[in-house]
């Protein structure tokens, strides 16, 4: 591929990773109150979480390859209308559902638990899996080697997630800031469900004060 198109690669790629979600949460999570050996593990299982998922995308991609020309435009469109969703997804969704406190209640207690909880986590993102099969099946058009390419690809991410992970591992304390803060900031953006619940309060109230 040509330096432009690696350039918009690597972008894509440290945009992504660098940022706040669920994953970069709990690897700050666990560095922020386990300490050396868990930021180690938790790292270390994540980025291996998301390489997995890159590697199960990418045997999706790897048999594009073998579509005719007209289905894979089609395919390429939907790939990219996908990734318009996605973008869409990721402003308007919470970065962390699931905001542990300040004391340790995280799962993992010794070095393989932390490592399994954080490859579990990144492995079954499906958001992911879903973002890097519309994303690595632009690339494809029947001149280049499929098969080299992805594992390129493949290197690439395992790089860039690692760096942001433990960037984000190392300034714990402001990993955990902002997702929360942005988390809170989405919450109060969409506040329906409050308003639903609120409503469905009032009315029971009138049906108790009727009764």
């Amino acid at each position: 591929m040509s330096a432009q198109v690696w350039l918009i690669f690597c972008t894509a790629c440290v945009i992504l990773f660098a940022l706040p979600s669920p994953i970069s949460f709990k690897v700050a999570s666990y560095a922020s109150i386990r300490g050396k050996v868990a930021l180690i593990a938790a790292v270390t299982g994540a980025t291996l979480g998301v390489v997995t998922t890159v590697t199960a995308a990418s045997i999706i991609v790897a048999g594009a390859e073998f579509l005719p020309s007209p289905v894979l435009s089609i395919v390429q469109w939907t790939g990219t209308a996908w990734l318009m969703l996605f973008s869409l997804w990721t402003i308007a969704t919470p970065a962390a559902r699931e905001a542990n406190a300040d004391n340790d209640n995280l799962r993992g207690k010794s070095f393989g638990t932390t490592f399994t909880d954080c490859f579990v986590l990144a492995a079954l993102r499906l958001r992911y899996f879903g973002f890097f099969v519309a994303f690595l099946v632009q690339f494809v058009n029947g001149t280049r080697d499929v098969v080299e390419m992805v594992s390129q690809m493949q290197a690439v991410v395992l790089l860039v997630a690692f760096v942001c992970l433990l960037a984000q591992a190392c300034f714990a304390r402001f990993t955990i800031r902002s997702v929360r803060r942005m988390s809170a900031t989405k919450k109060l953006k969409n506040p329906r469900r409050t308003h639903f619940i609120a409503g469905r309060a009032v009315t029971a109230g009138y049906r108790r004060i009727a009764a």
